[in-house]
């Protein structure tokens, strides 16, 4: 599409000239010989840029320029004066100052037009392009800081009634309309209908049909109907092709609607609607996705308020559920979560204190979910040296950098299909957070060396025990990042926050040990039950099973005394004396000893420990990961204190 010029000039001679000349250039030209024409034509001309003279009988071009800013069609449209007399500095800076780009002088060379015309037509596209992508970016700002005023209210509200209400308001403050609305169920051949939830301005208040009982009407019935048969939102209004029924227009003074069917994991569907009844609204694309990402929210939270409220109320808990442990209500709610979040496709974040099992809780929204068949990848952040991060998590290909010798696929790839867990995602460095921003964003990558673009089809679990909002403070943490990440936050209970679990879980590893070790365990005393109860497990469900693993290994007998469990848990610090808890431990091979003290003088604790860690490490040929788990401690962990061992040891 050719640029548009405008020419506004009353000599002929000079029309014909700059026509000839801009023509032959390619542009499509216009032309009129006085400014009052010229600012009758301009909305159906809309120029590109005007060539505008100054001197011309009834409106000089002064005049003319400044009513051209002022309308709607060329406020932003770049002029440039043609002027026969030499311009002062005083006319230049009149003409800038009313909006004017440029001047050109009387006799001018064609080629002289033409490549100011040129360089004022880039300079004005380079700014409709910025500021384009301004908005654009402000839409997206925008977009998320909604979706994490909605996600935030939905956390914080302890019961389905007010987590509704408080997300209805959000709904009404976000989209700038007259109400918004909940109705159940959407179901075109009930025999009726309630709205329990309903949020409106004070000049439009509602229809006092609140948790009324409303018999169904064939209007409500065909709009239901629609919304079950489109998988998105359905705009109602006069500019669209669903008009809005007469009686509900009157009924609930409503001139534009924005709607969809939302389907919580338990239950029928649900209609989630906006009203606009100030006037009739066209719904930009913008508002229309944000709409649809609302309501996806709204189902996945609706779904896990009623389902955790029944499953409170069948008082049916379930004591496993994948390789969990646990029959406290928070582990309750953490399994009805799983099931209500898995078959969705929503980034997680897992959050909670080291040793509470974020990672079998990935492993279970990958089991629970559509990808199950497929690869469930972990990528440890907290393990892998910052230069090496990106290529071991997107690729790279051969060459990228000093011993690249052969293509790497990278654990995105290698997740193609299934489920990509990132373990400790706080780790991941600031420039690699913008990379991971796009991929979340687009599910496309380029590996390290190349600049093909590739795609994978992955659904993102990550997990921290960081305060990942502190991180943000500290500026070590993208905020834009963390929203695309927090869709929904599952949160680890803390051991000491489900103590009814601490003997069953206990139990259960003592089965296990027993058997693994072939010893004659068979129970725990009613001391040592206590001691299990009152004390306060700083390292989780990973410290406990690891106590009871070392007790079994290192005593006889056929009941688990307090006394047994005192050498474990007896102090607060006990990080580094399960060395003997590998499951990998072989009777063949001479377990690693370590002296507490050297010429009868007591050691340093820091010493002993790196020293076990170090023997232990060696003991598991390198294997930082099994090496971790015999120790009872965090992947992460042990990496951190191998970092801070670094100048000691090099």
């Amino acid at each position: 599409m050719t640029d548009k010029i405008l020419i506004v000039d009353d000599e002929p001679n000079n029309l014909d000239v700059l026509r000839n000349c801009l023509r032959e250039a390619g542009f499509t030209v216009s032309v009129t010989k006085n400014g009052e024409t010229a600012l009758k034509r301009v909305a159906h001309i809309k120029p590109d840029l005007i060539l505008l003279d100054i001197l011309m009988q009834g409106m000089d071009g002064f005049e003319t320029c400044r009513r051209f800013k002022q309308n709607e069609a060329t406020k932003d449209t770049p002029v440039i004066f043609i002027t026969a007399v030499k311009t002062g500095a005083i006319d230049k800076i009149k003409g800038l100052e009313i909006g004017a780009v440029d001047y050109i002088t009387k006799p001018f060379l064609a080629e002289e037009v033409v490549a100011r015309v040129n360089k004022h037509l880039t300079i004005s596209n380079l700014r409709k392009q910025l500021e384009a992508q301004n908005a654009q970016l402000q839409d997206y700002v925008y977009h998320l800081e909604s979706l994490a005023s909605l996600g935030k209210v939905i956390n914080e509200a302890q019961e389905v009634t007010k987590m509704m209400d408080k997300a209805m308001q959000v709904t009404l403050a976000v989209f700038k309309c007259d109400r918004a609305w909940l109705l159940y169920p959407c179901d075109p051949k009930a025999a009726s209908w309630r709205v329990p939830v309903e949020v409106t301005t004070s000049k439009y208040p509602g229809a006092n049909i609140l948790n009324a009982e409303i018999p169904m009407q064939p209007a409500i019935s065909e709009i239901m109907h629609n919304a079950l048969s489109t998988s998105g939102p359905i705009a109602f209004g006069p500019e669209y092709e669903h008009k809005i029924p007469l009686d509900i227009a009157e009924q609930f003074a409503v001139q534009s609607q924005l709607s969809m069917a939302i389907y919580p994991k338990i239950g029928n569907p649900w209609l989630f609607g906006i009203h606009q009844c100030s006037h009739a609204r066209v719904w930009t694309e913008n508002e229309v996705n944000l709409f649809q990402e609302f309501g996806q929210q709204i189902a996945v939270s609706l779904g896990l308020s009623i389902s955790v409220e029944e499953l409170h109320k069948a008082k049916l808990p379930r004591e496993r559920y994948h390789d969990f442990i646990g029959a406290s209500k928070p582990m309750q709610t953490v399994y009805q979560t799983i099931d209500n979040v898995a078959t969705s496709e929503v980034s997680i974040l897992l959050t909670g204190e080291t040793g509470t099992g974020k990672e079998l809780c990935a492993e279970a929204i990958h089991k629970e979910s559509n990808r199950a068949a497929q690869p469930f990848i972990i990528f440890d952040c907290a393990v892998i040296p910052k230069e090496l991060m990106e290529s071991q998590l997107f690729g790279h290909v051969k060459g990228a950098f000093t011993n690249a010798i052969n293509d790497r696929q990278g654990a995105a790839l290698q997740a193609d299909g299934g489920t990509l867990f990132l373990d400790e995602i706080g780790e991941i460095p600031l420039d690699l957070q913008s990379t991971l921003l796009r991929f979340i964003q687009t599910k496309t990558f380029r590996q390290v060396g190349s600049d093909k673009v590739k795609r994978a089809n992955i659904r993102l679990i990550c997990a921290t025990n960081r305060n990942l909002l502190a991180e943000i403070e500290a500026g070590r943490f993208r905020e834009d990042l963390y929203y695309r990440l927090d869709t929904i936050e599952i949160k680890l209970p803390a051991l000491r926050k489900r103590k009814s679990d601490i003997l069953l879980l206990a139990k259960c590893f003592l089965q296990k040990f027993v058997e693994q070790e072939h010893k004659n365990f068979q129970k725990f005393s009613a001391e040592a039950e206590q001691k299990l109860l009152s004390y306060k497990w700083p390292g989780n469900v990973r410290q406990l099973q690891n106590t009871i693993r070392n007790v079994v290994l290192l005593n006889e007998g056929k009941v688990i005394t307090v006394e047994m469990l005192k050498a474990k848990i007896g102090t607060e610090i006990d990080e580094v004396s399960t060395f003997h808890s590998s499951d990998n431990l072989s009777a063949s091979k001479e377990k690693p000893n370590v002296a507490l003290t050297s010429d009868e003088v007591i050691r340093p604790f820091e010493e002993i420990e790196q020293e076990v860690i170090t023997k232990v490490i060696e003991y598991c040929d390198g294997n930082v990961y099994e090496a971790a788990k015999s120790l009872g401690i965090g992947k992460s962990t042990l990496y951190r204190k191998q970092q801070k061992w670094k100048p000691i040891t090099s």
